[in-house]
């Protein structure tokens, strides 16, 4: 797995809607109610830093209209999602997520149970619960909207496609990957029934499910045991997707979405090498991490030639290694009543070799600070680090002298005196105690 991939699922993921804004266009696309200028200007305050004003406002607002309508007329919709923004800029989230609770039960009874209206508002509930890490009601109110958009459109339109691919991203940034790759795949039937597979636009889906197989064989993390949930990373479970049948460490599954990635921007960017390019070294980096030697050295070759073609220099491209794969190893926990406070910061460097398939050989630890504590964990992580290999004259070498410096946070049982204390160099001796 990629670092840019890593980030792409630890943070948000690029089609999942950003429901924290847009508020009166989103009910202005549909069609709720008649909304004036001032909306306009009171969304604009809270996103410019006047949020507290703004909520002023608004709360005066939601007053007059329960005074001369009701409680739960429509006209509070929008004043109510707005209030619900200016709460969340200013970091008060259950207040927020109760106005969102409010609008969207006068949405429903407005406009219908099942009614497409209250997804504006169901996606800001979902937003704010996994603002405060509250990962299985955010999964439940994902859930909801999909099946309120699925039951108002049907399985094949294509108009479904957006909120199949924010469930899928949804489940993809809370390690449940399983529902995730199910919904890539809805995402992807649903183009293939509306002839819609071959657009630049299936590209998101069609990389979730090659990342949701490469994650089954290679995970973000590495613990010293089963249980153990390093950085606190989500988990939301969902019943009924979780039962469906699946199959691990697909390698085919994967290498064809990839393929139909290249295929795509070959059809879609000609006059964009950069972008198939991109694809195939992707396709080449998939081949490299199951173990496929020979195809990934082809792939790689291919793209360094197609650089010399094109005037432009893949000796520097491929200079170095370059990092794919490395699960992170679990930082030492915190003993009896120690706090986030009292932790120090240490580190390990290590030397290596890379070879031609990209894996470690000659692993040696460097200096060490404290001495041994992660020793055993940054070098078992290392050694199942994958390498995209070095290039030169259009050819995989091995790279040898390498050095990676991994920085953690431990808890020492009294202030350190000093900011470093290299440990005696270990040698490959260790590996045997590994």
């Amino acid at each position: 797995m990629t670092h840019a991939e890593e980030s792409e699922i630890q943070n948000q993921a690029p089609s999942t809607p950003n429901t924290s804004a847009g508020t009166v266009d989103e009910f202005k696309a549909n069609g709720s109610v008649a909304l004036g200028t001032e909306f306009d200007f009171l969304e604009q305050q809270i996103f410019r830093g006047e949020a507290a004003n703004a909520q002023n406002t608004l709360e005066t607002t939601i007053a007059q209209i329960s005074a001369l309508k009701h409680r739960y007329h429509e006209d509070l919709l929008v004043p109510l999602a707005l209030l619900g923004d200016a709460l969340m800029v200013q970091g008060q989230v259950d207040a927020a997520i109760d106005r969102y609770v409010r609008a969207r039960h006068i949405a429903r009874v407005s406009y219908g149970l099942f009614s497409q209206r209250q997804l504006p508002l169901v996606y800001r509930e979902a937003d704010a619960y996994r603002r405060i890490e509250d990962f299985q009601s955010s999964a439940k109110r994902e859930e909801y909207a999909y099946d309120v958009s699925r039951k108002a459109l049907g399985d094949s339109n294509p108009d479904l496609i957006p909120a199949t691919m924010r469930l899928a991203n949804f489940y993809l940034e809370t390690f449940n990957y399983f529902s995730a790759r199910e919904m890539f795949n809805r995402a992807m039937i649903i183009r293939d029934q509306n002839g819609l597979q071959f657009e630049p636009a299936a590209i998101p889906a069609l990389k979730g499910i090659a990342i949701t197989h490469r994650l089954e064989k290679f995970p973000l993390f590495y613990v010293s045991s089963r249980n153990a949930n390093p950085d606190n990373a989500p988990i939301s479970q969902t019943s009924t997707l979780d039962r469906q049948q699946v199959t691990f460490n697909n390698f085919p599954a994967g290498e064809k979405a990839l393929q139909r990635i290249v295929e795509i921007r070959r059809r879609q960017d000609p006059q964009d090498p950069l972008a198939t390019r991109n694809a195939i070294i992707e396709l080449a980096d998939w081949h490299l991490m199951f173990g496929r030697t020979s195809p990934a050295h082809t792939l790689y070759t291919y793209v360094y030639e197609q650089m010399l073609a094109l005037d432009e220099d893949p000796a520097l491209f491929f200079a170095e290694p370059y990092l794919l794969y490395m699960p992170k190893p679990e930082d030492p926990q915190p003993k009896n009543d120690q706090t986030p406070e009292q932790a120090a910061t240490g580190y390990i460097e290590l030397g290596f070799d890379v070879a031609t398939n990209g894996r470690i050989r000659a692993l040696t630890t460097l200096t060490s600070y404290p001495p041994k504590l992660m020793d055993f964990k940054v070098r078992r992580s290392l050694r199942m680090a994958i390498y995209r290999p070095s290039l030169v004259a259009g050819l995989p070498v091995k790279a040898e002298n390498r050095t990676y410096t991994h920085e953690f946070k431990f808890y020492p049982q009294s202030p350190p005196t000093q900011t470093a204390a290299p440990s005696t160099p270990v040698d490959e001796i260790t590996e045997v105690q590994e």
